[in-house]
């Protein structure tokens, strides 16, 4: 049957046929593992540069991100520096403000006491001229006792603050400067009840007693109203001249 088949004329073409087709598959399989083989090399090195240029980025981003979280300790330090300087700037412009206000108050004590020792000055001067001032002035009103109550506040207040101050028991600034501005107080109130009683002294006498007693009680026409009123512009006239010397 073999020999039949190769006997036959066309079977040899048709397996020649055959043959090359089969011979030309194998080159077109070996022309591609060679083109394979040849293209794996270049996509490598592109890989291989792509991911080295990904790394380097991130990289640097993380460089950068490092020296972001660097910097933001540096400011966060820097602010709470700040914030410390702002705190002793506030503590000094309180005390500042405490030693100003005690300043003042102190100003303001020394200034009343002068006026109080003026006054005094002026006080045994209205007594020396005017003796029956000291008795007249008992009834022409208070001022004996509003002097004294003021006088005594501020001997009470001078006491409380020794008491308060000392070694062992020390006033802070707020202490000070309210006690500055209470004695201020209460020392100008003094000044000021003193200065009306020396006015009195100097002024009343006990013809203004008598006549304060029986007002309403005698009658009086014009003549000695109007001579009452000269006896007193004669005398304020003559404490202005002796007085404001």
């Amino acid at each position: 049957m073999s020999l039949h088949i190769f006997n036959n004329p066309i079977r040899p073409r048709l397996w020649l046929i055959a043959i090359l087709a089969l011979l030309m598959l194998l080159l077109f399989a070996v022309r591609g593992q060679a083109q394979v083989v040849t293209a794996n090399p270049g996509e490598h090195t592109l890989l291989a540069a792509g991911n080295a240029l990904i790394n380097e980025t991130v990289g640097k981003e993380a460089e950068a991100q490092r020296g972001t979280a660097v910097l933001q300790n540096t400011m966060a330090a820097e602010f709470t520096m700040m914030k410390g300087w702002e705190k002793k700037y506030n503590s000094y412009l309180k005390t500042a403000n405490g030693y100003t206000s005690a300043l003042k108050a102190a100003t303001h004590i020394y200034d009343d006491g002068l006026r109080i020792l003026i006054t005094l000055d002026k006080l045994q001067r209205a007594i020396n001229n005017n003796p029956q001032g000291i008795a007249a002035t008992v009834s022409m009103n208070n001022l004996y006792m509003e002097t004294t109550t003021e006088m005594l506040s501020v001997f009470t207040l001078l006491k409380d603050a020794v008491a308060k101050g000392g070694e062992t028991n020390m006033l802070t600034g707020a202490e000070r400067s309210k006690t500055l501005w209470a004695l201020e107080d209460r020392l100008s109130a003094f000044s000021h009840k003193l200065q009306q009683l020396y006015l009195s002294i100097r002024h009343y006498r006990m013809a203004d007693v008598w006549n304060r007693a029986t007002a309403g009680m005698i009658e009086r026409d014009h003549r000695d109203v109007a001579l009452q009123s000269l006896s007193h512009w004669k005398r304020y006239a003559k404490e202005v001249s002796l007085y404001a010397k």
